[in-house]
């Protein structure tokens, strides 16, 4: 099998990267909350430097979507995994977070490649509107994974610093953003298994 240059593009080595930070993140996250803080921290902001430089030096690439899909649901996942550790009373509500985050981008995932887009961020004009906006506006979709990701980060730090009012106020403004991302999922999740459905629909009436 011949060695692939895509192994090597720009935004592919900076994706490497960011799995080596996340794996340290988490090497720390039940006891030295500020490297586990740092190494995530970096990984997320790596995150944002794959894609332009995708762009800019034109190496996009389907392992280069993937590595970065993968990358994000392992660490979003890790991160619940940790907090469902930290706030027993609420480990049922993490499983489930969980459960949606992973069934409904599996969903997503089967449902752009078996109709042939190159994309998981691909919308059709059927779509339900939130999801055109969805991926379809990358500063809207950063916006949503940017609160997400916040609302879990600082439900983490709020472990070791439960006294402080600040982290109340950071959760106050991050929980909404992270309940819309979750209905979003579920649209998401519905939206793909009506793509699908449709697509038995459209190969029954070619047979």
């Amino acid at each position: 099998m011949a060695f692939s240059k895509v192994y090597t593009y720009v935004p592919n080595i900076i994706g490497y990267f960011r799995v080596i930070f996340a794996i340290l993140a988490f090497k720390y996250s039940h006891d030295e909350y500020v490297k586990f803080f740092v190494f995530y921290a970096i990984s997320a902001l790596l995150d944002m430097a794959d894609g332009h430089a995708a762009r800019l030096l034109n190496q996009c690439s389907q392992f280069g979507a993937l590595l970065d899909m993968i990358t994000d649901r392992c660490s979003t996942i890790a991160l619940m995994v940790v907090l469902s550790h930290f706030y027993k009373d609420y480990e049922n509500y993490f499983i489930a977070l969980i459960t949606l985050d992973i069934v409904s981008h599996f969903a997503r995932l089967c449902a752009t490649l078996q109709s042939g887009s190159k994309s998981h961020k691909a919308v059709k004009e059927n779509h339900i509107k939130i999801m055109k906006i969805y991926y379809g506006n990358k500063y809207f979709l950063a916006f949503m994974c940017f609160g997400n990701e916040g609302f879990f980060l600082f439900s983490y730090l709020y472990h070791f610093y439960a006294t402080s009012s600040v982290f109340y106020i950071l959760w106050g403004f991050f929980f909404p953003i992270c309940a819309a991302k979750q209905i979003i999922n579920a649209i998401q999740f519905f939206q793909a298994v009506d793509d699908i459905v449709s697509l038995d629909d459209q190969q029954k009436l070619k047979k």
